[in-house]
Order: C-alpha cells, then structure tokens, then sequence
C-alpha cells in the first residue's frame, strides 16, 4: 500500500513544521545543566573547604566538562532531529571566548599576578556574564545560573561572609538543575 501524494505532501509539511519548531525553542540539552550543576556543587565548595585544590578542579573539570557539553549537545541535536549550523558556530564562538577570557583571569591567579581571592570573584562574575549573555542570545534556560553567579560575585566582593562560595554554589547548581529540568520539558505545540 503507497501513500497518494497529498498525503505524503502532508507528513513532509508537517515534519519540517516540527522541525522549525524545535529549532526555536532550544533550550540546550538538559544534560549540561546537570554536568555543570555537579560540578559546580564541588568545585565551589572546594573555594571554603580546600581552595589548595581549586586550581587543579577547575583545570580538569572546566575542559572536561567543556568539551562533554559539545558532545551531549550535539548528541541533543541529533536526537531532536535539528541541526542548525549557524547556532552551533555561535554557541562555539561564544564558549570559546569565553574559556580564553576565564583562562586568562586563572592564568594570572596562577602566576601570583592577581590575588586568588579576588580573582576568583572575578572569575565568577565573568562566568556569570558568560552565561547570562548565552541565556539571553543562546538558550533562555542558562540566564538564570547566570544572574545566580553575578549576585554571588556581588555578594562576595561586598558583604564577605564563611561559607560563601559552598552557599553560591548551591544556589547556582539549584538554577542550573531548575534549568535543565525546563530544557528537557518538551514546548507545548
């Protein structure tokens, strides 16, 4: 039995209707919410409980888990049946930079040319910017870890207090855990 070409038209129409829908409303994979939100978790503790081995984490967890986040993005892609070429360039250009900008922040710390403490509420900041901007350019769900890690880095630099990279750490891997729960919500048709 075939299909008569009115009906095959249809199905055609209505799985590229399906597919620009899903391009819209990409929300990143829910998967690197949740990578960042377990890392995230442990490395900012490590700043109140062995800020000796902050430097090494970070090193290993931020490419590691970078380089992760390409692949189950990807993967997100193709299982959505999406690929949009242009996002992915962005999304690259815009992680990349942001990476060599972190980088460059760590590699003073490292070097003695910026104070740890203050670096690293640089850092975050930083992070914070990166991800905010990638919320509102990229995908919605990553403004909120974003403001969470700039209202940290306000916090820090203005009221320091004990505990207070574990206490942004929980908030900020409670928004990215929130966020990876609304990015794996299908959009309502």
């Amino acid at each position: 039995m075939t299909m008569n070409e009115p009906d095959r038209l249809q199905d055609d129409l209505e799985f590229v209707r399906a597919a620009v829908a899903r391009s819209r409303d990409n929300r990143g994979a829910a998967a690197i919410y949740w990578l960042w939100a377990g890392i995230v978790g442990i490395g900012f503790s490590l700043g109140d409980f062995r800020p000796q081995w902050s430097l090494w984490f970070w090193t290993i967890a931020g490419l590691g888990g970078g380089l992760l986040s390409v692949w189950l993005g990807s993967r997100n892609d193709t299982e959505r049946g999406v690929r949009d070429e242009q996002l992915s360039r962005r999304q690259g250009w815009h992680w990349l930079l942001c990476s060599i900008t972190m980088g460059l922040i760590t590699g003073a710390m490292a070097l003695g040319k910026l104070p740890a403490q203050q670096g690293a509420v640089v850092l975050l900041a930083v992070t914070g910017l990166s991800y905010a901007l990638a919320g509102i350019h990229l995908n919605a769900p990553m403004r909120w870890p974003g403001f969470a890690m700039l209202a940290g880095s306000i916090w820090m630099l203005f009221w320091p207090m004990p505990w207070q990279w574990t206490m942004t750490g929980i908030v900020v891997a409670i928004a990215l855990v929130a966020a990876g729960i609304f990015a794996a919500r299908e959009p309502r048709a």
